[in-house]
């Protein structure tokens, strides 16, 4: 009987054309986001791959990066003074797109997906100069994640805020149970019908995309299967939230009052809500403001640094009648400047870190309130663009920095000239995304509370359906 119910349901879903509309809305957006997502993945796939190509030339010439425009080229033939290809023209450590990219953007275009290496420091992130448009970065990206958290539980409610309001008003629905079904019956045919109408063009469309227009790796399609299971746990909860509000028996507007009211609660007020307390409680300092803070940290180092350099220069104006000697002097003398530039940069990191790690605290706790908040962590993390794989990334870098440092800093401070083959044995980097099992345990928590949340309010919601006046 609940198979027969579920076919007339789904056929008169079909022949409503308001329902096809919104359908085929739904999936226009869906393919637009994935789209964009998948353009943007491209551009950066590409992007990586010049960069990648063009540093595995040096054993030719020597590359170096154009002020103006941040692009590697060709420099000026070997050899090269190591501390020029140490410091000046450095190395580029470059973070690859990550394997769901297409879908979710996430942290994409607020972290640098590379960093410039070089004997003395990391790029800091306070002053990275890695360029997005702020109106893009102000009101985030349009992507597939996006379509999922927002639009995808309001359609829900969209097409749920009258299950059987409006028949029992019109009294078919008694006609309806006086055969022999029940009143769950005809609610959980009803049911089936939405979920799969609304779940299986969120997840086609989105995992096709992601993997006819993407490269997989051999992480691709666990991570696919893991993205698919968030989105059905994430719709449970809002078709339970449905179900529940349409047990109470109000009338088909009061229902979608209500749950347009869930849906602002969840969705936007309570996200936005959180984010401010979050603010307040442990402000970040913007980027300029940090920036002009390790300015001034390394202002004394680097005046007191370039005085002792000036007098060197003042004791030997010329390069002639300085010697091997002096040039190593020189060399100890600007690596002493750069160690107390480093050092004062890395107290101010320390602090904006800090107060970034605060912040993620407090947020991963209060993301309970909001199924979206935890959903958005998960698909991110998923996707591979959430905060942790840039913290990685970073971390990668930074032991990176030490193996080209222990490299070039004896050569520098012997103010030595490299020769073609040493250049070319300098240490490369190559990240190295996590384990996909790694991912799986940070995620599994949430995703049980989000799968027990669901049953829950859908048990509850079949339960207030026993008492339901006719």
């Amino acid at each position: 009987m609940l198979r027969l119910l579920t076919v007339h349901e789904w056929r008169l879903w079909k022949a409503s054309p308001i329902v096809r509309l919104a359908i085929a809305s739904f999936a226009i957006a869906l393919l637009a986001a994935s789209g964009l997502g998948a353009t943007r993945a491209q551009r950066e796939r590409a992007t990586v791959a010049k960069f990648e190509q063009r540093a595995g030339s040096r054993s030719v010439s020597v590359p170096h990066v154009q002020p103006a425009t941040g692009v590697i080229g060709n420099g000026a033939s070997l050899p090269v003074r190591a501390d020029v290809a140490a410091n000046e023209r450095g190395y580029l450590a470059l973070l690859p797109p990550a394997p769901l990219s297409a879908l979710a953007i996430g942290q994409g275009d607020v972290y640098p997906n590379y960093i410039k290496v070089t004997a003395r420091s990391l790029d800091a992130v306070v002053s990275g100069d890695q360029i997005e448009h702020p109106l893009a970065v102000a009101s985030g990206q349009f992507d597939a994640a996006f379509v999922v958290l927002f639009l995808y539980p309001l359609l829900i409610f969209a097409i749920s805020f009258d299950l059987t309001a409006t028949e029992r008003d019109q009294g078919t629905l008694r006609m309806v149970l006086a055969q022999p079904v029940t009143i769950g019956q005809v609610v959980a045919g009803k049911m089936i019908v939405r979920v799969l109408k609304l779940l299986l063009p969120i997840l086609l469309i989105t995992i096709a995309t992601a993997a006819l227009l993407s490269p997989t790796d051999g992480s691709f399609w666990p991570r696919a299967m893991l993205w698919a299971a968030t989105i059905i746990v994430y719709g449970a909860i809002w078709h339970g939230i449905a179900l529940l509000v349409n047990a109470r028996g109000l009338s088909a507007p009061a229902n979608a009052l209500i749950l347009a009211g869930i849906w602002l609660l969840f969705a936007v007020v309570g996200p936005s809500c959180v984010n401010l307390l979050i603010a307040v409680r442990y402000p970040m300092p913007s980027r300029v403001e940090a920036a002009v803070q390790a300015r001034a940290a390394t202002q004394d180092a680097t005046v007191q640094g370039s005085r002792q350099l000036g007098q060197f220069l003042q004791d030997h104006p010329t390069s002639g009648n300085v010697g091997r000697d002096g040039m190593r002097q020189f060399a100890l003398l600007q690596a002493q400047r750069d160690q107390r530039v480093a050092d004062r940069l890395q107290a101010v990191e320390a602090t904006f870190d800090a107060q970034l790690e605060k912040q993620r605290q407090l947020a991963s706790w209060l993301s309970l309130l909001s199924p979206t908040m935890i959903a958005q962590g998960l698909l991110l993390d998923i996707a591979g663009t959430s905060s942790v794989r840039f913290d990685r990334f970073r971390a990668e870098a930074s032991s990176f920095q030490r193996q080209w440092r222990s490299y070039f800093e004896p050569r520098v401070l012997d103010a030595a000239t490299l020769t073609p083959e040493e250049y070319a044995a300098a240490p490369s980097f190559a990240y190295v995304d996590e384990p996909f099992s790694v991912t799986l345990r940070r995620v599994r928590a949430p995703m049980i509370v989000m799968a027990l949340a669901g049953g829950a309010l859908i048990f509850a919601g079949f339960r207030g359906y026993r008492g339901y006046a006719l």
